[in-house]
């Protein structure tokens, strides 16, 4: 330890206060500024196909969704005074007619003065905080052998078969949904590696990362830094079959770093509206994000739980907006159930997304799960996924596990990518509201898990009932003994031999194991299983009976 000496330290302190307040003069920070209307904008609403893409433009035609004029862009004359005044105009946000600029605090008022601009959003830069932070070496990487994948007719999950199965993703992909076709775009901190991990080859090789974003001024691409992104992504879209199967892996994927990982600024939160605005652009139909905002550096611009009320934070105003063009949002509730906050972070309070908390193996909340409700009242989370011992791929190119909201988020996503890939006449309202209601508890919804854990095949039949006039039967099935244990076989019987599928299914919901029975006898013997009620399910093409039995060890 060393120490100033004594006859010294008056001109040491007056020599660090003039270099303080000449770097507070001299640094640039990133200011949010608002603009006064879209008057005489180059831009028009009959036009749309200057400012978004063809997909997007067909996304709102097939959802009947008008276009507004907070879909125009920013007027690029105001985006030009701005530069004058000597800002830097890092991006234009078209949803709150503002842009991201960078500039010296000294010279702020001139860009103020300017025509066309309204004032500031936040009063105040909105990346300054208390502390500095410096970036850490970067890691070196193990070089990774090329893996040769083909897709096989029988999917092996490896150790991702419980997250798969809970949601009946499983059935989903036996179906032939795996995606394809469906856009979904990430938010999150970064995609360390991603481009070189052997379970993402599959989505490279055939050219699926459609597109990329950076927010971070002066960050190139996205898989530089910021490995999170990285271990979400492999939950929707990991192809290694004995390791690790995503729920959507033949969808394709944008990919957005919106997350400033070294600090907590509010700056992010203007991120992630940039974003959701990216994402509208490209045609996304689903954006998933693992990001969530109540506490920064600074301490002025933390977040109240009052503010949990879906208008407040920009990130859940954004979410909001994406939701009204078109775009299913699933948002991870937040890791705080088991701290002081204990509730949902934004943007996971905004109305109209999917707010997913986490559970375990044994379809358990996780202690750390984000309660609801939102702080107007509204049901939160909405649903759940396994977020807990979560098989995730990592950006070394291994396989682990993880804890966190963040990987219950993205199997939602591909949940949700299946489902609008097996619907594509249903809207994406009636596709999120048979997601809720096919929850383990949607009859008794709480501020726990929400509607509970969703599952393909009930969000199946809810989407598409069956239409008859005619009463229908349930066909005369035996099932016997009630009780087995362990090596002994479940006798079925019944008259008539046709073709049936036969489901065996837990207390919550999940599909455990499934066969098409053609005789009129057959003999079944569980798999291992844990004590309880489970259930057997029958269904042919017109009628459907269910059946318990007990599993005893």
């Amino acid at each position: 330890m060393s120490f100033v000496k004594p006859r010294y330290f008056l001109f040491f302190i007056s020599l660090l206060l003039i270099c303080i307040r000449t770097s507070a003069q001299n640094d640039s920070y990133r200011y949010l500024i608002l603009f006064k209307d879209k008057a005489n904008s180059p831009y028009s609403l009959s036009q749309p196909d200057k400012f978004l893409s063809t997909r997007s433009i067909e996304r709102r035609k097939k959802h009947k969704i008008a276009l507004q004029e907070q879909d125009l862009p920013v007027n690029p004359e105001y985006l030009i005074n701005v530069q004058k005044s000597g800002a830097k105009v890092l991006f234009s946000l078209k949803w709150i007619n503002g842009a991201l600029i960078q500039q010296k605090p000294k010279d702020l008022a001139k860009t103020l003065s300017q025509a066309g601009v309204k004032g500031l959003y936040y009063a105040y830069p909105i990346d300054s905080s208390s502390s500095f932070q410096i970036l850490k070496k970067k890691p070196k990487l193990p070089e990774l052998a090329q893996a040769s994948i083909t897709l096989a007719d029988s999917l092996d999950y490896g150790n991702s078969s419980v997250q798969i199965s809970q949601l009946g993703v499983n059935n989903m992909h036996i179906k032939g949904f795996h995606g394809e076709g469906i856009l979904i775009s990430l938010l999150d901190e970064g995609y360390l590696n991603a481009n070189n991990t052997p379970y993402l080859q599959k989505a490279f090789s055939e050219k699926r990362i459609i597109a990329t974003l950076t927010t971070t001024p002066g960050l190139t691409d996205v898989y530089s830094q910021g490995s999170h992104g990285t271990h979400v992504l492999s939950t929707i879209a990991g192809f290694t079959p004995g390791k690790l199967i995503g729920a959507a892996y033949q969808a394709q994927l944008a990919l957005a770093q919106t997350e400033e990982g070294s600090t907590e600024k509010i700056v992010e939160e203007v991120n992630w509206l940039r974003g959701a605005e990216w994402a509208d652009s490209l045609g996304t139909d689903v954006i998933s994000s693992s990001l969530g905002y109540t506490v920064y550096d600074l301490k002025s611009s933390n977040h109240t739980y009052a503010e949990m009320n879906g208008k407040t934070a920009l990130s859940s105003k954004a979410a909001a907006w994406a939701a009204q063009r078109g775009i299913i949002c699933t948002i991870s509730a937040g890791n705080e159930g088991a701290a002081a906050w204990k509730y949902i972070a934004s943007p996971a309070d905004a109305d109209s997304i999917l707010a997913v908390a986490a559970i375990d193996k044994s379809m358990l909340r996780a202690s750390f799960s984000s309660w609801g409700p939102s702080s107007d009242g509204r049901i939160k989370p909405d649903v759940a996924a396994m977020g807990q011992s979560t098989v995730i791929g990592t950006y070394l190119g291994t396989y682990s596990t993880s804890n966190g909201t963040s990987f219950a988020a993205p199997l939602i996503a591909g949940l949700v990518a299946g489902t609008l890939q097996a619907n594509p006449t249903k809207s994406p309202w009636q596709v999120m509201n048979a997601i809720r209601q096919s929850g383990h508890q949607s009859s008794n919804p709480d501020n726990s898990l929400g509607y509970g854990v969703p599952n393909f095949n009930r969000i199946d039949k809810l989407l598409n009932p069956i239409l008859s006039t005619a009463a229908l039967e349930n066909p005369k099935i035996r099932v016997f003994p009630n009780v087995v244990s362990l090596g002994e076989a479940i006798h079925l019987n019944r008259e008539l031999a046709t073709e049936i599928k036969v489901e065996l299914i837990s207390s919550w919901g999940a599909i455990i194991h499934e066969f098409i029975w053609t005789n009129t006898q057959q003999d079944f013997y569980p798999p291992p299983l844990v004590s309880g009620k489970y259930y057997f399910r029958f269904t042919d093409k017109i009628t459907q009976q269910v059946i318990p039995f007990y599993f005893s060890n």
